[in-house]
């Protein structure tokens, strides 16, 4: 079997960016990164040099060495164009469709070709906001929401059956905003799990440091967080370390890093309790590769991303394979913007209508698909069309 084809689907005011790749076994896999496709459309298609002529002709049962090859063959050809960054998420949509056709042609869950589960479902948090999208009014961020609005939301999210949540909260860390946090956990009971993620560009707020991180989280110890996402620069080992010693929430981070070997850094310094890889930016390769050496090195697995089914099934399947794969994301839809929205319709849509087979949560679970490779079936042409128009008018 060989490579065909590959194409690039997404639009303009989207950060998603889906790919297919084709065989000539009549065999299509997908995959998608959190980049858009303004960018990693050259990237992939340029005619003289993109990702596409290198692999075309290639047996695209092999994904790992394929990764190799396109990491080192076409990063050298761009003179070094580092370990992260555009390229490294271009290769990994395209990795996560290569895996995707294997297990198509195999016959195979995604599962059973990275050594087979070790636990047959797991949970599902609700990632959302904590932004008020209405207070927007284009000079500054938006304000937090109410207490009342946010235990509202909390609620609905657990009455959906989530047994955790996460909100994007940003440097907020004053009485009100203990407030804020109070409500929630009154509102979804201390059973609940409670994250919250700092995240950028809050850590990049003039003034914060070490210090201040280290402040931050004796504030919030009064509220049993599970963690605490992203409170420093994505790329400061000697700065998580000191934090993940001095802390008693856990510390998690990882969305910015692009392979194993930059996150090799933080796991041989414990420099976080809860890793956390991208498959929209890494693929699948790199990701489970991170999750076993995170599991070897006695840490939590919880990957970044519920922006589209395909990207959380690929995180399902990789997670089963490892006894630390905690949490998968998946997007908490009464935390998020209006009904109207295109953002919402967007995301939405990613989950829902563009791939054949979407993910169903029971009971606050994901279980794992038996169906060949990601379990998703194929993109569906009419609906990746839609997708693309709504992307393309941002409005």
């Amino acid at each position: 079997m060989k490579i065909t084809d590959i194409r690039v689907r997404g639009g303009r005011h989207s950060s998603l960016t889906f790919v297919e790749v084709e065989s000539d076994a009549g065999l299509t896999g997908i995959g998608v990164t959190g980049s858009p496709s303004w960018i990693i459309g050259p990237i992939v298609l340029d005619r003289q040099g993109g990702l596409s002529r290198l692999l075309r002709g290639r047996d695209p049962l092999e994904p790992g060495r394929l990764w190799v090859r396109m990491f080192q063959d076409w990063q050298a050809l761009r003179g070094r164009g580092g370990e992260g960054g555009m390229a490294v998420n271009a290769m990994g949509a395209i990795d996560m469709a290569l895996w995707d056709l294997a297990g198509k042609a195999l016959k195979q869950p995604l599962y059973k070709l990275l050594g087979g589960a070790v636990q047959s479902r797991v949970m599902a948090y609700a990632s959302g906001t904590a932004f008020d999208p209405e207070s927007l009014d284009g000079k500054a961020l938006p304000r937090l929401k109410t207490p009342e609005r946010l235990a509202a939301e909390s609620r609905t999210m657990v009455g959906q059956g989530f047994r955790a949540i996460k909100f994007g909260w940003g440097n907020h860390f004053r009485s009100e905003d203990e407030e804020r946090l109070a409500a929630i956990r009154q509102a979804i009971g201390p059973e609940t799990r409670l994250m919250l993620d700092f995240g950028c560009p809050a850590y990049w707020t003039p003034g914060w440091n070490l210090k201040e991180a280290i402040r931050a989280t004796r504030l919030l110890e009064p509220f049993d967080l599970y963690f605490l996402e992203e409170p420093m620069p994505p790329f400061d080992v000697d700065g998580y370390a000191a934090l993940s010693q001095a802390a008693e929430v856990k510390i998690a981070s990882g969305e910015s890093l692009g392979t194993i070997h930059e996150f090799q850094h933080f796991i041989d310094r414990r420099a976080l309790d809860v890793v956390q890889p991208d498959a929209a930016q890494m693929g699948v390769t790199q990701c489970h590769y991170v999750a076993r050496r995170a599991e070897e090195a006695g840490l939590l697995c919880i990957p970044h991303s519920p922006w589209s089914a395909t990207v959380v099934a690929a995180h399902l399947h990789v997670l089963s394979t490892v006894s630390n794969g905690a949490m998968v994301e998946y997007p908490g839809w009464e935390a998020l913007h209006e009904e109207s929205t295109s953002a919402l319709r967007i995301s939405r849509m990613a989950h829902e209508e563009i791939i054949e087979r979407p993910l169903k949560l029971s009971d606050g679970y994901l279980r794992l698909p038996d169906s060949p490779g990601l379990g998703l079936g194929n993109y569906v042409p009419e609906a990746l069309s839609k997708f693309e128009d709504l992307a393309a008018k941002g409005d």
